[in-house]
């Protein structure tokens, strides 16, 4: 079956493609060179390829040189849901509507339709926008309802969405008894590929009245899913895109399975069987940064030579954004780390602190100054107390949870923002620091004595001992120097403020108090 010709004439439609793909190369680099941040410019690249290829899966694959591998890093597949056999009663959700008064609906917010129902959307893992319905007739009577949710670049549905919509309804309402579909999953497939070729959408669904409940029920329903296996790692020398990535050459496949570089296990594990693919490189100034993979026409087609064109002009503006990225993130990177330890610097921590306070949840402040270190300086050298402070650093940071965030203060001082901690957790995770730099008994690889350097820790916590920034350090760096005062290599917590304004030192204070000192069986 193919639709009747609509709109313009072929030689004017033509024109109006290129100018649409010319419009969306121009949006694309204008938005790509408004971002450093490499998740928002591979959001930006599948938004676009999306828009312009009409496919089943796209990939994007950044390339990890120093393990030669290319890693997913964002990917959308669209993939049947778990909607099939979800049954609708009769009063509910706009495709109910549509059925009962046997009219077409355009939602261009269904979050705030009352008609909408969105328990759909949580069996469904999905989150509905915009929504186009359109009755499903057979021999006079509405059988069931077409639907495509979430026009393709967040645009709104129209008119002409609703009657292209339409006119594929009533071909496939007049083609044969809808019901048969059901027993024809390769013609489901079809259909619903045709669906959203007509009116491109992240989703489509068809739905069947039972004959017997006067329910709806699902019959077919696919969705565009994110995310279904990024962080996935291929050899580059597995796969067409490992060989597009080694020879840095594009290709465009009419058959997958009978290339003989196909490799199957992606298929396994996304669930869709490949059959038509693009594969291009990214490759900027010499240096290959990725490869981007588009698999299956939704209409069942071919990829034509003018699109893969299109595609590797897309992904060369990619390589070029994501080049600049990461010499943005370099530099960022390198602007709030000490050089020494690889830890954060001072200004890496302030911010830190800063970003973590400003959340309003508990957090903990970890001080810790290094016990004795002056005299391994004065008998090894400063060169060797350089490298001691490198040592030390890299066993913090090896105690370090995802979320915290150690830094070298200066000198032989360090702290840590532990995030989402209370007071009771960040003493058990000070005294882990405090007992694994006391176990450092020698410079690796060298004869340097270090069985003398331990640490004393002071810890904070947010509110319980201060609500700011400046507060909460001055009461983590005196429960530090209250640890000195109390024998050394030891952990000492600061005490409970009793309001904003009170002096709580490891020394004596305003409040009358001292720092909560933990013996730790150290030095005296």
């Amino acid at each position: 079956m193919t639709l009747p010709e609509q709109g313009s004439p072929p030689r004017e439609r033509l024109v109006e493609q290129e100018l649409r793909e010319l419009r969306t190369i121009n949006e694309l680099i204008r938005t790509l060179t408004s971002t450093l941040e490499l998740s928002e410019i591979l959001r930006i690249v599948l938004d676009r390829l999306k828009r312009l290829t009409q496919a089943e899966a796209l990939s994007l694959m950044l390339y990890d040189a120093d393990r030669e591998e290319l890693v997913f890093a964002a990917t959308e597949t669209l993939r049947e849901n778990a909607l099939v056999g979800v049954r609708l009663p009769p009063s509910t959700s706009l495709a109910s509507w549509v059925a009962r008064c046997g009219e077409s609906v355009i939602a261009n917010d269904v979050q705030h339709d009352p008609r909408f129902y969105p328990e759909v959307d949580r069996v469904a893992h999905f989150t509905s926008r915009s929504l186009l319905a359109v009755p499903l007739r057979r021999l006079g009577h509405v059988v069931g309802v077409i639907e495509v949710i979430n026009r393709y670049g967040g645009g709104c549905f129209d008119g002409d969405d609703q009657a292209r919509l339409e006119a594929l309804a009533g071909e496939v309402g007049d083609a044969g008894e809808p019901q048969a579909l059901c027993l024809d999953p390769d013609a489901m497939r079809r259909l619903l590929a045709r669906v959203v070729t007509t009116v491109p959408g992240e989703a489509a669904t068809l739905l069947l009245l039972d004959p017997v409940g006067r329910e709806l029920v699902f019959r077919a329903s696919r969705t565009i899913q994110p995310g279904v296996i990024d962080g996935l790692r291929l050899p580059v020398d597995r796969g067409i895109a490992g060989w597009v990535a080694r020879h840095r050459q594009a290709v465009r496949l009419d058959d997958v399975a009978s290339d003989p570089r196909h490799y199957s296990g992606v298929g396994e594990r996304t669930g869709l069987a490949p059959r038509t693919m693009m594969c291009v490189p990214m490759v900027s100034k010499g240096t290959l940064r990725g490869v981007i993979q588009v698999l299956n026409k939704v209409a069942g087609s071919t990829f034509t030579e003018a699109e893969l064109a299109l595609a590797q002009t897309l992904a060369d503006h990619a390589a070029m954004a994501i080049e600049n990225a990461s010499l943005y993130r370099q530099a960022y990177v390198a602007s709030i780390t000490d050089d020494l330890t690889g830890l954060g610097n001072t200004r890496h921590f302030h911010r830190s602190l800063a970003d973590a306070l400003a959340r309003g949840r508990p957090l903990s402040l970890v001080v810790l100054d290094l016990d004795h270190f002056k005299a391994v300086v004065d008998r090894y050298g400063h060169l060797a107390g350089s490298r001691a402070i490198a040592q030390i650093g890299r066993v913090i940071g090896h105690l370090m949870r995802p979320g915290d965030v150690p830094a070298r203060f200066g000198g032989d001082e360090f702290v840590v923002v532990l995030p989402d901690t209370g007071t009771d957790e960040a003493r058990r995770i000070a005294e882990s620091i405090r007992q694994a730099i006391e176990a450092c008994q020698q410079l690796d690889g060298e004869d340097v004595d270090l069985s003398r350097v331990t640490a004393s820790v002071g810890l904070a916590s947010f509110p319980a001992h201060a609500v700011d920034a400046e507060g909460l350090f001055r009461r983590a760096d005196d429960a530090m120097y209250a640890a000195k005062g109390a024998g050394r290599n030891r952990v000492a917590v600061a005490p409970e403020s009793r309001s904003r304004d009170t002096d709580v030192t490891g020394r004596v204070g305003a409040d009358g108090e001292t720092g909560n000192v933990q013996d730790s069986g150290g030095e005296t």
